[in-house]
């Protein structure tokens, strides 16, 4: 089966959205809760494959937890304060 530039571009833009929005359901979760849903990891898991060691419930629950640590680090990110003339650390200057 052959697909074109155009399907595959729609079916690869599919994924990425799916991706990107349960990404941000793990964030709210973790913000609201603290803590991210079966429902959200298997749909984040979904996205990127085959399931593979996360059949087995230890792994899966240590993936959980894994994911739960890394939208709570995004929050702390996205929240920490900057003054408003701080200077970026890289500049990208054309040659």
């Amino acid at each position: 089966m052959s697909i074109d530039r155009r399907t595959f571009t729609k079916v690869a833009g599919a994924g990425a959205a799916a991706l990107t929005l349960a990404w941000q359901q793990a964030c709210a979760q973790v913000a609201d809760t603290g803590d991210v849903s079966v429902e959200t990891v298997r749909t984040l898991l979904d996205a990127q494959g085959p399931r593979g060691i996360y059949e087995d419930s230890d792994e899966f629950e240590r993936l959980r937890r894994a994911v739960a640590n890394s939208a709570r680090i995004s929050n702390q990110l996205r929240t920490f304060p900057l003054s408003d003339d701080e200077q970026p650390l890289t500049t990208f200057r054309r040659g």
